[in-house]
């Protein structure tokens, strides 16, 4: 199985998210899943941009998508705010062919033409649907079942429904279903589909904070290990952002661990903590580290 690799902004540019392409990278290797990373991949203008130019923020999407058109691969790509524009493209040209006319113009002045045969699939569903939970569990080397873990799925991999329709939106299980695979038991606790506040970094950060403080609250009363968070807003706002939440809202006892989902299938395939980028979080993950190597198989 071969497929194009969209990595997007955040992750190969952001110290604490060059984990989740590192892990991304061995997870699929370790499933002889092929991969080709985009050439010369540029912004995918995420659902926030298309408020300042709709035609122009498709287009941009549907640069990336005519590159891996060009290449004859689906798309996989691990960032939701990605996965979200790309989605959004099929649809909007299949929906209003003035648009599709907009946009193909827009492609051909950059030597490009785009079909809207690419299927485009975020990393957590593709190992869902294409791969499946069973693939998993006989390809897993290490017992990961020390570890209690509250899991993020984040907004943006799953709303609206009627557009990405992985699974029911409100209360997904997919991706719980696959960490339970290496022997994980992830929580279910308050506020796990709330926003965590991210958007608003830079706009409202007050509320961003009060936000992500209860979110914060919520998972740490639920008495997990950490944190695993499917998108890469997501853990830069609950990784990065505990910090500051610490200071300002005096919770100095507050030290969760914040890690990537492929991070905890990649320890699940017996890869070491060295290897998935462990260290480069903001908190520090040693405690859990710890607790799964210790409870190895």
């Amino acid at each position: 199985m071969k497929r194009a690799m969209a990595w997007g902004c955040l992750i190969p540019t952001r110290r604490s998210l060059l984990g989740y392409e590192a892990s991304t990278r061995k997870v699929l290797e370790h499933l002889e899943i092929e991969t080709v990373d985009i050439p010369n991949e540029t912004c995918c203008a995420p659902f926030w941009m298309q408020s300042l130019d709709l035609t122009t923020s498709i287009a941009m999407a549907a640069r990336n998508l005519a590159k891996a058109e060009e290449m004859g691969l689906d798309l996989i790509t691990p960032c939701s705010g990605c996965f979200h524009a790309y989605k959004r493209v099929n649809h909007v040209l299949e929906t209003y062919p003035d648009m599709r006319e907009r946009v193909d113009d827009i492609l051909q002045s950059a030597g490009l033409h785009y079909e809207g045969k690419v299927e485009s699939s975020h990393l957590v569903e593709f190992l869902y649907k294409e791969v499946g939970a069973d693939e998993l569990q006989r390809k897993s080397t290490r017992d990961l079942s020390a570890i209690t873990i509250g899991l993020r799925y984040g907004c943006h991999m799953l709303k609206p429904h009627e557009l990405l329709n992985i699974e029911y939106s409100e209360r997904p299980t997919f991706a719980d279903e696959l960490l339970e695979q290496f022997g994980i038991t992830s929580v279910q606790y308050a506020g796990r589909h709330r926003c965590c506040g991210g958007l608003l970094r830079g706009v409202q950060d007050d509320l961003a904070d009060s936000i992500l403080h209860q979110r914060l609250v919520d998972v740490n009363e639920a008495g997990v290990d950490g944190i695993v968070t499917v998108c890469s807003l997501c853990h830069l706002q609950h990784d990065m952002g505990q910090r500051g939440i610490k200071r300002k809202f005096g919770m100095d006892e507050l030290e969760l661990p914040v890690v990537h989902f492929p991070q905890l299938i990649a320890l699940g395939f017996g890869y070491s903590p060295e290897e998935l980028g462990l260290d480069m979080h903001t908190m520090k993950t040693d405690k859990l580290v710890a607790k799964i190597m210790g409870g190895g198989r």
